[in-house]
């Protein structure tokens, strides 16, 4: 295993959080694969992601979480985001919101809308809670290149901007996480991925609305 991969541990999160506020960006699990990440509220911090990865900053990154009231300060929900978010979180769904006028970057600054979502997994939960701010997270990857299931074969943990990666033994799907936006009338799956339009739907019929799913 090579000397940045950090088994999931109390020490791990800790030295995890110390490079986060530092100012650097993490490798680390998630439910779905694994991610890059940096504090959302640092612009050069996440600016190092796009650079990793060589993505174009046109691509937004998903902002991590702790609580659904961490979520309000950041983003404005309608009574139906509520209700899939209590649902659905901790889980893959991405909810694309609009944003709020805070410092909170995930690409280009001219985006007004964000996504945000509440991982189900006890590594970036427990990080989460101690640092006390949302993270700005993408897949682990190079920009176009497949997911690795294997923390040892990613590309990135080469690159000098990365300062440590941790691992866990909790089950990751490597399937991404559904992107859904809501409108007044409908809701509209911007990306397919591990919530369904079968769950979707039991939730919305459930909390008495009537939307239709595109």
């Amino acid at each position: 295993m090579k000397p940045k991969i950090k088994k999931y541990s109390k020490n791990s999160i800790q030295l995890a959080s110390r490079s986060l506020l530092n100012g650097s960006t993490i490798i680390l699990p998630t439910d779905t694969v694994y991610g890059i990440a940096a504090l959302a509220g640092n612009k050069k911090a996440v600016e190092k992601i796009f650079k990793i990865k060589k993505r174009p900053k046109s691509l937004p990154l998903i902002i991590f979480v702790k609580s659904i009231k961490d979520a309000f300060k950041i983003a404005e929900f309608s009574p139906l985001d509520i209700s899939l978010a209590t649902k659905l979180w901790p889980g893959p769904l991405t909810l694309i919101l609009k944003k709020k006028k805070t410092r909170i970057y995930n690409g280009d600054k001219r985006l007004s809308k964000i996504g945000i979502r509440i991982p189900k997994n006890k590594a970036v939960l427990t990080l989460l809670n101690k640092i006390k701010k949302p993270l700005a997270t993408t897949s682990a990857n190079l920009h176009q290149e497949a997911n690795a299931r294997k923390i040892d074969n990613l590309k990135i943990l080469e690159n000098k901007n990365v300062d440590i990666a941790i691992f866990s033994n909790e089950k990751m799907s490597f399937k991404e996480s559904t992107l859904l936006e809501t409108s007044e009338k409908e809701v509209k799956i911007i990306r397919s991925g591990q919530i369904n339009k079968k769950i979707i739907r039991k939730v919305i019929k459930s909390h008495g609305y009537s939307h239709k799913i595109k």
